[in-house]
């Protein structure tokens, strides 16, 4: 490389950092960041890192809990209806038989008032009823 092009080069280098200083130096102190060397700049990032990571735990660890939470809830509701359903079957079934053990008292009781044997047909007519044609009037409609 000769003298000529390392002296360009120099001179490039030399206005950049010139420029970049006029510009650092056109911004007030207070509105400047502070200057961070890498060492520090790694180190705060992995804290950040290390917080977010933490943050999105705890919130992972608060949902887990919540689902949880409402499994048991609804657990614990599903277990509620079974045995409201159960105590309602038995329920029924109480009232049923005992609607049965009703019926057959009140079969019997019937069975009881029935008669033994039939009774047996009169010739004549009951007193209650009357006849309502005379013997000569039906010889007279016979023939």
């Amino acid at each position: 490389m000769s003298d000529a092009e390392q002296d360009t080069r120099r001179t490039l280098r030399t206005e950049k950092v010139s420029i970049s200083r006029a510009l650092r130096l056109s911004v007030p102190p207070e509105a400047r960041p502070a200057p961070v060397n890498r060492k520090d700049w790694l180190r705060q990032r992995k804290e950040q890192l290390q917080a977010a990571r933490a943050a999105a735990r705890q919130r992972r660890d608060l949902l887990k809990a919540e689902i949880l939470s409402a499994a048991q809830d609804v657990a614990r509701e599903e277990r509620i209806a079974a045995r409201l359903e159960a105590e309602r079957l038995k329920a029924e079934a109480r009232t049923a038989q005992a609607y049965a053990k009703e019926d057959a008292r009140a079969a019997a009781k019937f069975e009881r008032g029935q008669p033994t044997h039939p009774a047996s047909k009169r010739k004549t007519l009951a007193s209650e009823k009357r006849k309502l044609v005379s013997y000569a009037d039906l010889l007279r409609m016979r023939g």
